[in-house]
């Protein structure tokens, strides 16, 4: 399990999760960069508004980043 200094590490981590589209769902997400569900949500709200648009796949059970992907049947923008 990787360990984390501070928060620019975890939201560096995540962004590059996303971008390869390996994120798992929001507990297995949350488990992997060391935060609770609650916390992570905060840093996907973050994430946005440093102007990322991310979604979440519901098929393939993974976030991803809007535009830069193609579009997922399933899609629930979170």
């Amino acid at each position: 399990m990787s360990t984390f200094r501070n928060k620019q590490e975890k939201l560096n981590f995540l962004l590059e999760l996303i971008s390869k589209k390996q994120t798992g769902n929001a507990e297995e997400l949350s488990k992997r960069i060391c935060v609770s569900k609650r916390t992570l949500f905060r840093y996907l709200d973050d994430l946005r508004a440093m102007g990322y648009e991310i979604s979440y796949c519901l098929q393939r059970e993974t976030y991803y980043f809007i535009g830069k992907d193609e579009k997922c049947e399933k899609e629930k923008i979170i």
